[in-house]
């Protein structure tokens, strides 16, 4: 009989503490390598440019790489710039667009943006945005390596955040969260 309650109170206690916990939701490598795999298929579809292809970058909610790709002929520094503009991104919550009028706020501040910011992942480059579904940020994405009017970084980001699916979107404004998000 002793028994028996003692293992009840355990699994009591049990279910109590998972009420609690932290429940992450993110990005996976499906959805990353079908960002990839869009983002790529529209820049060969792209026509003649400045540059002969993209860099994109997939990262998760806390800015880890899921996926990333470098198109022929373009520079390492295209990669890693894609990469901390997802980072940004993520790690920000919202666009590095947004980030930029952040900063700008900052500087009239007397600040000096992200080298005051202790972390150098940091970017205030265009392009990288980040991903929420509903309310939940999920990840973030980036291009680095579009060029001219038409077809620029943030043209190639928004093909992305399509190539996610219904319910995914982006914001370069910093929302209300909740607990969870």
């Amino acid at each position: 009989m002793v028994r028996i309650q003692i293992q009840i109170q355990i699994q009591t206690r049990i279910r109590q503490e998972a009420e609690h916990m932290y429940d992450k939701t993110t990005l996976g490598l499906d959805d990353g390598l079908r960002v990839v795999n869009a983002v790529v298929e529209a820049a060969r579809a792209a026509g003649p440019r400045t540059w002969p292809g993209v860099a994109v970058a997939v990262v998760d909610k806390e800015g880890e790489l899921i996926a990333a790709a470098r198109m022929d002929g373009m520079a390492p520094r295209f990669i890693r710039a894609a990469h901390r503009k997802a980072y940004t991104a993520a790690v920000m919550e919202r666009d590095t667009a947004g980030v930029m009028e952040f900063w700008n706020r900052q500087e009239s501040a007397g600040h000096r943006g992200p080298p005051d910011w202790n972390d150098p992942m940091l970017t205030t480059l265009p392009g990288g945005y980040v991903v929420k579904y509903g309310t939940k940020i999920v990840g973030a994405l980036a291009v680095s390596g579009g060029s001219g009017d038409e077809h620029h970084d943030d043209y190639f980001a928004d093909i992305a955040i399509k190539a996610l699916g219904d319910g995914f979107r982006h914001t370069s404004a910093w929302e209300e969260k909740h607990p969870g998000d």
